[in-house]
């Protein structure tokens, strides 16, 4: 039997009793006689509230009883209490789910596939076998319309003979009928809440569409979450605007334009990265070791086998180079032909103590791992024994 109470969404508070008290893990669970406490189905979340003023911690069907978790133990009158503003706003997106399924189902003749809420925004999925934006633009105009002409909500319970005028036998056949009906738009069987007209749901915006592996998801915001949402992005669009000194409408300009100036900068920075790392093996060129052995922090890959070769070519070096990044370290072991080290039996030799996964070859081979303390010292005892 479906519960009455929860035909009315404005129907908040209740005064009822206790019958039935259950224990579990120090916590209550609480049958009474009545509740106005919407349990989670059909799509919709639960209702969040209180009993005399303790917070109910989670709801449950269970022997023919909605029970109501607590953590103080109530006997006797109780008095029930729900958040209005979380129910009203769970009660408009469903019911603006109902409208915007009723108006895809007469226009083009889809169905309604599966309907997803979330706290940015909220989609139905239909068996569209295309869509686009002008129909997404039509689908507002159309809903919007409809919400203005404020078309009434009602909840009723037929009997099996009058639901066949308006619904195919399969799905009349049960013993329990709850239609909600959309002026004469819509007779669909639902169990959940709603807003007893169209004008309560204010506005419903179409946030965008998707193709699924079904047909196309339809993205949709609506009345008291779309005030919410606009009124969040509505702050950081400020904060952007207030930080870059530009108007709303100009940001896209701003950001372009911070966007190419960091491109700049990155391209320069690179530019002198390079110029500085071709002047340090210069100085370790000039050394007079045939092996040299260094560490370098913050190096990027690319820069670190630049290096390398650059030693091998111009000063005829064998290099075992680390690059220390974070707690990664990309060690590079290479040689001139003629200088006499075996790339790549150091390498492996390396890459077996550090767990090194990269790339080998005759004259230069390379690989990372993660970084280990006193790596150089290490490696230069290592190679002392080679």
């Amino acid at each position: 039997m479906y519960n009455k109470l929860y035909d009315n969404c404005f129907k908040t508070e209740l005064n009822t009793k206790v019958l039935k008290v259950e224990e579990e893990n120090g916590l209550y669970w609480h049958a009474c006689k009545d509740t106005i406490f919407y349990v989670e189905s059909g799509g919709m979340a639960s209702d969040i509230g209180m009993m005399d003023n303790h917070m109910v911690l989670g709801l449950k069907k269970k022997d023919g009883y909605l029970w109501h978790l607590l953590d103080v133990k109530l006997e006797g009158a109780v008095f029930m209490s729900i958040n209005l503003h979380e129910r009203f706003r769970k009660c408009q997106i469903h019911t603006a789910q109902h409208l915007i399924s009723a108006v895809l189902s007469n226009v083009y003749k889809v169905h309604t596939l599966a309907h997803h809420v979330g706290d940015e925004e909220n989609d139905v999925e239909f068996d569209f076998p295309d869509f686009n934006e002008k129909m997404a633009i039509e689908l507002q105009v159309l809903c919007n319309g409809l919400i203005r002409d404020d078309l009434n909500v009602s909840i009723l319970y037929p009997t099996r003979a009058e639901a066949l005028a308006h619904l195919p036998q399969k799905d009349v056949m049960r013993d329990d009928l709850r239609i909600v009906r959309i002026g004469a738009l819509d007779y669909t069987l639902c169990g959940c809440m709603h807003v007893p007209s169209l004008r309560y749901l204010q506005l419903l915006f179409i946030r965008g569409f998707e193709k699924t592996n079904k047909g196309y998801k339809i993205k949709y915001l609506v009345g008291d979450q779309l005030l919410d949402c606009v009124e969040r992005r509505y702050k950081v669009l400020d904060e952007v605007s207030h930080s870059l000194a530009i108007s709303h409408l100009y940001l896209d300009t701003g950001v372009g334009r911070i966007i190419n100036e960091t491109r700049k900068l990155h391209n320069e920075v690179s530019d002198w990265k390079q110029k500085y790392y071709k002047m340090l093996a210069k100085e370790l060129g000039q050394r007079e070791e045939q092996l040299i052995i260094e560490q370098f922090e913050d190096i990027d890959n690319k820069s670190l086998v630049k290096m390398a070769s650059f030693l091998c070519d111009t000063y005829q070096k064998a290099v075992i180079l680390i690059g220390k990044m974070y707690d990664n370290a990309h060690i590079v072991v290479a040689a001139n032909p003629g200088n006499g080290l075996d790339v790549k039996a150091v390498y492996e030799m390396l890459a077996d103590t550090y767990h090194l996964k990269g790339n080998v070859g005759s004259s230069i081979a390379q690989g990372g791992g993660l970084y280990k303390e006193d790596m150089l010292t290490r490696i230069q005892e290592l190679i002392k024994n080679v």
